[in-house]
């Protein structure tokens, strides 16, 4: 994964640099290998009087992924932003996986039943036969 890091009215220490590196490198977990080795993560802290904004867009495959978040320190503002970022990775993949099981394409009431016609939704999720 292909990390650039840049700092906007502030400068970020080496620890910091090295605290986003470790931090970033763990989302890179969520991606196949292909994937990783395409992706593009781009981290953006900004320093604004006594805070600090942070900003990472992630460019994989075909999409952008990016999160905005703020902090006192810059640490922090990263790390609530890379917690944000691993959270649309995880839903991203979650409806990747929803599609390949075809789970998005089942009928509300569930399965028909045995004489063809739908069975009601109530009657499919407690479970209760119509007999």
């Amino acid at each position: 994964m292909n990390i650039i890091t840049t700092a906007r009215h502030c400068t970020l220490d080496t620890d910091d640099k090295q605290f986003a590196n470790t931090r970033l490198e763990k989302l890179s977990r969520f991606l196949r290998s292909t994937e990783r080795e395409r992706a593009e993560l781009h981290l953006v802290v900004t320093g604004e009087k006594n805070r600090h904004q942070a900003e990472i867009t992630l460019r994989v495959m075909r999409h952008e992924l990016i999160a905005r978040e703020g902090g006192l320190d810059p640490r922090a503002a990263i790390d609530l932003a890379a917690d944000q970022l691993e959270q649309q990775i995880r839903r991203l993949k979650d409806r990747a996986a929803e599609r390949r099981r075809g789970e998005r394409t089942r009928p509300v009431g569930g399965p028909p039943s045995a004489d063809g016609a739908a069975e009601e939704f109530g009657d499919y999720l407690y479970g209760v036969d119509g007999e």
